[in-house]
């Protein structure tokens, strides 16, 4: 498959093209070398898009895309983090397995403990 946008060759099961952002016509289904979460940002400063997102993917399998006869294999050990505005990929960073796994050990030892949900406490009768 070839994004309608750019021209980028790769696998039929991509939803969003990796180099424009563009959203792909639906693919033939099978497996899939990654699986994805979307963050919703919250802005902070008068320049932020107020559309903007964080998607974070997780690479299960190797795969090669293509563009113009030339080829590039992208690992399964990675997680890549792209912010979107609005359709558009405006910036990616991908890093090692072991430095998400670093990275989810920092914010779990930065954060504050969540909030207690108050639908899950126990109920207890007057008497």
């Amino acid at each position: 498959m070839y994004c309608p946008r750019c021209g980028l060759k790769q696998p039929e099961e991509h939803r969003y093209c990796p180099s424009c952002g563009t959203r792909l016509p639906a693919g033939a289904s099978g497996t899939r070398p990654k699986v994805s979460r979307w963050f919703w940002s919250v802005p902070v400063s008068p320049a932020d898009p107020p559309r903007a997102a964080l998607r974070v993917s997780c690479y299960l399998e190797e795969f090669e895309m293509e563009s113009d006869g030339d080829s590039v294999r992208v690992p399964s050990d990675h997680v890549r983090f792209s912010i979107w505005v609005d359709d558009q990929v405006v910036c990616a960073l991908s890093i090692p397995n072991g430095e998400a796994e670093q990275l989810v050990e920092f914010l779990q030892a930065s954060l504050p403990p969540a909030p207690a949900d108050p639908m899950s406490g126990s109920i207890s009768a007057a008497g």
